[in-house]
């Protein structure tokens, strides 16, 4: 048989309320905790979820390598593994195209083009970068500066091998872009080079290389521009064609040493 407590009723009592008052201030503990723990988890996928932009690295500026008419961002590999080897960052290094491959109308492969360095800003955190272009991409490049929204977004502009007047080299005239510049006297190009052909040069360096061996941009001065910082002539048995002027050694140099001369301007 059992038997009831001899306690004094009082002090059970006593003891019965203690244990409820410390089962609430645990209660209470623990209520605490877990909001605290449910705030630290609110503030942390807040902090996960708006991605900053990314903090520019230090030294060279994105570069963007954009090929020719029907080329592919293959043609330029050359050229950025040159840039790489010298110290460019990969990751600071891209190359593109267009979605028609330069063969459509320059003025739309520009619209492209602003979305793209738009995309490279937001992904590098530069505010400017640098535009390597090679044949009907300089023209498509000029565009993008001069009438959209390229003047402030670009730190320098280099030209290899463009038909910047026309060229007499003009049997691809199935291709719209082509026609647009297959002489110095279309449309295009009349309201791409006046009144400047070097648009907000105040803000972007020119650099153009142009070839003697050079037999699609033809004649060989049509790929200067008037008012560039630098056209830069490649003469003599070693002169690059066309095809071969964005691979050769020395037309890479040039554009390096450019480059780095323009990086604080």
């Amino acid at each position: 048989m059992l038997f009831a407590s001899t306690r004094p009723s009082g002090t059970a009592s006593a003891h019965t309320g203690n244990r409820r008052t410390a089962s609430a201030r645990q209660l209470l503990s623990a209520s605490i905790a877990a909001l605290l723990t449910t705030s630290l988890l609110g503030l942390a996928s807040q902090a996960s979820s708006a991605a900053p932009r990314p903090v520019p690295a230090a030294g060279h500026g994105p570069v963007i390598m954009i090929p020719g008419m029907t080329g592919s961002p293959a043609n330029m590999n050359t050229m950025k593994s040159n840039l790489q080897t010298n110290g460019w960052p990969s990751n600071r290094l891209f190359t593109w195209t267009d979605s028609s491959s330069m063969t459509q109308d320059l003025a739309k492969a520009a619209q492209e083009l602003s979305a793209k360095v738009d995309q490279v800003r937001s992904q590098t955190g530069a505010d400017k970068v640098v535009l390597a272009t090679w044949s009907a991409s300089t023209l498509a490049a000029r565009y993008y500066i001069k009438n959209l929204d390229g003047a402030d977004k670009v730190s320098q502009y280099v030209g290899f091998a463009g038909p910047q007047h026309g060229t007499a080299n003009n049997g691809c005239q199935w291709y719209v872009s082509c026609q647009q510049f297959a002489s110095p006297n279309t449309p295009f190009l009349q309201a791409l080079n006046n009144p400047s052909e070097v648009p907000f040069n105040e803000k972007i360096d020119y650099l153009t290389i142009r070839s003697t061996a050079d037999y699609n941009a033809t004649p060989t001065d049509t790929a200067k521009l008037a008012g560039a910082d630098e056209n830069y002539l490649m003469s003599g048995p070693m002169a690059p064609n066309h095809l071969m002027i964005i691979s050769n050694a020395t037309a890479l140099a040039k554009m390096r040493s450019f480059i780095t001369a323009h990086e604080n301007d």
